[in-house]
């Protein structure tokens, strides 16, 4: 055969199609992922039916607008930078990467992206990261600037989907209750029955987007519209206290989920104004009326392109505060109200600091400076938690406290540490052999505290402000359908459906 043949044959498209055909084949062995972000979360993220194995990167920083990925959705749809999504059931190759979704019938396929023999390698087959982190594997590939290929097939499980029907039903049954009923100022300017209203809003609204529930949604858009026209003026106009700025949490939520622009500015002028101006206390309950409108501020601006840029002042400047106060941590892995005049390991200020880290750690990047201390101090207070939690499954007033016969199962503080658990369950933070009961006991625990009539939520303590002894604490008012309580059972309800 002359040297012109050869060539000939080499080219012949039969050939050509014959040997894309088998490329694709050997892509199935094992579709590549991003390793970029929190579990789920931006490109590379998968969403699949609740209870399903879904392939997610294991994170190496950033995040997309906000929320983890749901474990929920449209069953088996995938994304990766670099690849475009095909239909269900198919897979496509291109240039620089691979998506898949559904099944695994193939298409057609382009042998871009894959190495060759000799000579500067081709794009890479993978994704282009700052960072391939354990245990994502590093491949040769060219990428852009100092960006290294890619790939990771780790896969993680839901470990929590047999909670998600009755968290849906209790979600519903709270964020409905809420919704109906009438919100008006304060004699300070503050809509509602203080803050415990913003956290009870920002609850309501995360279960109508994780439910769908377009009705629920608009009832608690409606509900704050009447506030919109002065919201920034009486919000900052008023004291300069995290009690009265954590609404700003409540316009950001509006504004990312409807993409409204009329919302941002209203809570991002109010976080502004606190990142600009320290209103630190000391007092643990700062780390989640602080941190929320922080990191709510972030979410917002991060998916808005035009302001995207200014985000990460927001969540560097929450995590540097929330390391600050890590540094009171105790031994036990939990805290004081206060170190000087609330020396007790008072529960619901507990549970305002542990749903301020899960918060956070939503979205913090890996890569931050601060990431890692976070991230330790959470996992050395869940590992604190679960050694005080009660035999009901909820957790005591007075969390050391266990055997005092005046001490009481709060329902406020286990419900936030009980979302917290969750969080990290899901993401992956907290092993599930060791956690997955701890947090089947907890909701358990909470379901005995719920009028499945009325919504009512019952033994929440009053709000209250340092005291010098835990028989203080013990001491104080038990109240039923109070926002404190309210609210973060429906934190724990939309974070087992997200």
């Amino acid at each position: 055969m002359s040297p012109v043949d050869k060539i000939r044959r080499r080219l012949d498209p039969q050939r050509l199609a014959s040997r894309a055909r088998q490329l694709v084949v050997v892509s199935l062995i094992a579709s590549p992922m991003s390793c970029g972000t929190d579990p789920g979360a931006g490109a590379g993220g998968v969403a699949g039916a609740s209870g399903s194995t879904t392939t997610v990167p294991p994170g190496a920083g950033g995040s997309s607008a906000g929320s983890p990925a749901s474990q929920g959705g449209s069953a088996g749809a995938a994304a990766q930078t670099g690849g475009m999504p095909s239909a269900a059931g198919t897979t496509s190759t291109t240039t620089g990467g691979t998506a898949a979704t559904g099944g695994a019938g193939v298409a057609g396929a382009a042998t871009a992206g894959q190495a060759s023999t000799g000579g500067a390698p081709n794009a890479c087959a993978f994704t282009c990261v700052d960072q391939c982190a354990a245990p994502a594997t590093p491949h040769d590939g060219a990428c852009s600037g100092t960006q290294v290929c890619c790939e990771s097939t780790q896969t993680q499980t839901n470990p929590l989907a047999h909670l998600a029907p009755s968290a849906k039903t209790i979600g519903l049954l709270l964020a409905n209750r809420f919704a109906n009923q009438t919100v008006a100022y304060t004699a300070k300017n503050i809509p509602g029955d203080g803050y415990k209203t913003a956290c009870e809003w920002y609850g309501a609204l995360g279960i109508a987007k994780l439910t769908s529930s377009q009705d629920l949604l608009t009832k608690l858009v409606t509900k704050f519209d009447p506030f919109k026209a002065t919201f920034v003026a009486d919000m900052t106009g008023g004291e300069a206290h995290v009690d009265r700025y954590i609404y700003g949490i409540v316009p950001l939520e509006i504004y990312i989920q409807t993409k409204d622009a009329s919302y941002l500015s209203l809570g991002v002028d109010v976080a502004k104004k606190q990142k600009d101006n320290d209103q630190t206390r000391g007092a643990i309950d700062d780390m989640f009326m602080m941190t929320s409108l922080q990191v709510q501020a972030y979410r917002a601006l991060k998916m808005t392109p035009e302001r995207a840029s200014e985000a990460d002042a927001y969540i560097d400047y929450m995590a540097k505060t929330m390391v600050t106060y890590l540094s009171k941590q105790k031994d036990n892995g939990l805290f004081f109200h206060n170190d000087a005049e609330g020396p007790v390991h008072w529960g619901r200020g507990n549970g305002w600091f542990a749903a301020g880290m899960a918060e956070i750690m939503r979205d913090l990047p890996k890569t931050n400076a601060n990431y890692a201390t976070i991230e330790a101090g959470y996992k050395k207070m869940m590992d604190g938690l679960v050694k005080v939690q009660g035999t009901t499954g909820l957790w005591y007033q007075v969390l050391d406290k266990t055997t005092d016969s005046k001490n009481w199962y709060e329902t406020s503080g286990s419900a936030m540490f009980t979302y917290a658990l969750i969080a990290g369950v899901k993401r992956g933070l907290l092993d599930a052999a060791t956690y997955v009961p701890v947090v089947d006991k907890a909701w358990a625990g909470l379901q005995t505290k719920i009028s499945m009539t009325t919504g009512d939520v019952s033994d929440i303590c009053v709000g209250t402000w340092y005291k010098a002894t835990a028989a203080d604490y013990m001491g104080l008012t038990r109240l039923t359908g109070d926002g404190h309580g309210q609210a973060p059972v429906q934190w724990a309800a939309a974070e087992l459906l997200r």
